[in-house]
């Protein structure tokens, strides 16, 4: 899994995202996450688990908690599934009728 700075205030996320490997990148987004507007595209994502939301939730707090907002894009749906899931959905902006 690799996290990528695409444009200045622009991230992308590619690969599996698991228990695996979820600790691995978590410290990597936690350091480009410094506060205003970013957008994280996940259209590059793998195989997903539980682990993917959680990386997922603790980014959008982290970013909330330093004045900023991080959005998601190209959102696939097995990301939109465990969010509904876990309820998590209204914390990272997902809206089921959005476009993935």
């Amino acid at each position: 899994m690799t996290l990528t700075r695409t444009a200045p205030g622009q991230l992308a996320l590619q690969g599996d995202v698991g228990m695996d490997s979820a600790a691995a990148i978590q410290a990597e987004l936690a350091g480009a996450l410094r506060g205003g507007d970013i957008t994280l595209d996940l259209a590059a994502l793998g195989k997903v688990d539980s682990a993917a939301i959680a990386l997922l939730t603790d980014a959008v707090r982290q970013q909330q908690a330093q004045g900023g907002q991080l959005h998601l894009r190209n959102v696939p749906d097995s990301i939109h599934v465990l969010a509904q899931l876990y309820e998590l959905a209204p914390l990272l902006g997902l809206n089921r009728s959005e476009t993935p």
